[in-house]
């Protein structure tokens, strides 16, 4: 096992000690070989340790082990997770059109079937989350991106705690979001980017078309609000009301975040998607100036860094690595293994991860 020595405040749970930690008389507070809590951390923490060694397995020290690693996400599975994308996207476009054009209600089971079957084929969040990430590589559609909107604010409330009838509707709500756009003439459309719709504009009618289009449905008075809100911002920088933080609802919050999150990772016709941590970077400055709500956005920035982990990257100087480990207090610089070396993107402000590689 390889051992690299990291600041206390930057432990994270179930990492383990590679080295016994001593208090300034001698004796052992933590023997090595332990896991990682979050009462070691507060033992150290009190007794003023700067740093600790922590074990870590590296490539190149034991390539065997290695090689029969299990990959992020296996070629079978992203090919049948794409297969059920696709079904899903045809199934919202055909839900949404009949909404309106045809002016039919809202069938709520026939929306939650768009995601059902995608949420049941991944293994867990993290998987959830790269299979999402790699779909990412192609140009998206209004379609692909309420999906992912939907699929993200799904993982958000859960992650937060949210009951099972908040995480239902806001998942309705990341489905419905962005409705309005079909109002839109055609001529529009072809020059709509979801990168246009965030930064307002002309195009930020399409909330008011949204919620108009679904404010007379047999549908929750939270999923309305929601789609009515999920522009606004707590500094009052958003749209169409420009509402302060105490009228922003709760899935309204946390549909702003999955949208942003996805609007900037995604590919659109020539816009490139931003670098995932370069998002978290983004984010993190969002919720410092009051833009986004800090609870909802730091846990949903924290999960989301975690599931780069063993991501390869490539640096700004040319450089690939690995993603080994996500630093608690500064998520969007991670710490990468490049051979048998350790970067600390925390300490070497010159660098930051350029793009992932898988």
């Amino acid at each position: 096992m390889a051992k690299i020595r990291i600041a206390v405040n930057h432990l994270c749970n179930d990492m383990i000690i590679g080295e016994d930690v001593y208090n300034k008389s001698g004796v052992v507070l933590v023997a090595q070989g332990s896991i990682v809590t979050d009462e070691v951390i507060s033992l150290l923490s009190r007794h003023l340790i700067d740093s600790v060694a922590i074990e870590y397995q590296a490539a190149a020290d034991e390539p065997q082990q290695a090689e029969n690693a299990q990959p992020l996400v296996d070629e079978k599975q992203y090919q049948e997770f794409q297969e059920h994308f696709s079904v899903a996207e045809n199934m919202l476009s055909d839900n949404l059109k009949k909404i309106v054009e045809n002016s039919e209600d809202i069938d709520v089971p026939a929306l939650m079937n768009v995601t059902n079957e995608i949420l049941e084929k991944s293994r867990n969040e993290t998987n959830l989350c790269n299979m999402l990430l790699m779909m990412k590589k192609d140009t998206e559609s209004l379609y692909a991106h309420s999906i992912n909107v939907s699929i993200l604010c799904q993982i958000l409330a859960k992650w937060s705690g949210c009951t099972p009838k908040e995480i239902e509707n806001v998942a309705i709500a990341g489905l419905l979001h962005d409705v309005g756009i079909l109002k839109f003439p055609e001529e529009m459309r072809k020059d709509f980017t979801f990168r246009k719709e965030m930064e307002g504009g002309v195009y930020n009618k399409h909330v008011l078309y949204s919620y108009n289009i679904v404010k007379n449905q047999n549908i929750d008075t939270e999923i309305k609000k929601a789609i009515l809100g999920h522009h606004e911002r707590l500094d009052k920088s958003g749209f169409p009301l420009r509402i302060s933080e105490h009228g922003i609802g709760k899935l309204a919050r946390i549909l702003a975040i999955a949208d942003i999150f996805d609007t900037y990772t995604m590919k659109e016709n020539d816009i490139q998607p931003m670098p995932v941590f370069s998002v978290i970077k983004k984010m993190e400055e969002m919720h410092l100036h009051n833009i986004l709500d800090t609870q909802f956005n730091m846990t949903f920035i924290a999960h989301i860094a975690h599931t780069m982990v063993q991501h390869r990257v490539l640096l700004n100087d040319g450089r690939t690595g690995q993603v080994v480990m996500i630093n608690r207090l500064n998520v969007s610089r991670p710490l990468v293994q490049v051979g048998t070396t350790f970067v600390d993107l925390s300490k070497e402000h010159s660098l930051y991860i350029q793009e992932l590689l898988d």
